[in-house]
């Protein structure tokens, strides 16, 4: 066998052994999250601000100015994870929230934001 056939056979094996073990984006998101560590995450380091309901009345909320979030309200809630998740990242420029990314990674992320997610029900 020639050296170019051989160099075509070694790339297409590799590519396609990446192609099965690679998850698609669909499967990565489909991943149940743990609201058990949500919940912790929460009392851990957003309770303080955003109170045990998520309302924005924790026992630092009332020194914050602009007023906190509610995040059990209509205006949080109707939100696209995709949304609430950019702002826990990366936080909220003129506000007291800060971005988690660094302290938290992306599970974490997703973990707690499921956890908020159950705090309007």
């Amino acid at each position: 066998m020639n050296p170019r056939r051989m160099y075509l056979y070694a790339v297409m094996t590799l590519l396609t052994a990446a192609m099965w073990t690679v998850p698609a984006q669909g499967q990565r998101d489909k991943v149940k999250p743990n609201l058990d560590e949500g919940a912790r995450i929460y009392k851990q380091n957003c309770i303080n601000c955003h109170g045990p309901g998520g309302k924005g009345d924790g026992v630092a909320a009332g020194q914050l100015d602009p007023k906190l979030a509610d995040l059990t309200s209509s205006n949080t809630q109707d939100k696209k994870n995709a949304e609430l998740f950019e702002v826990v990242k990366f936080g909220r420029p003129g506000t007291a929230m800060p971005g988690w990314l660094g302290p938290l990674d992306e599970g974490e992320i997703k973990n707690v934001l499921a956890y908020v997610r159950l705090l309007a029900q």
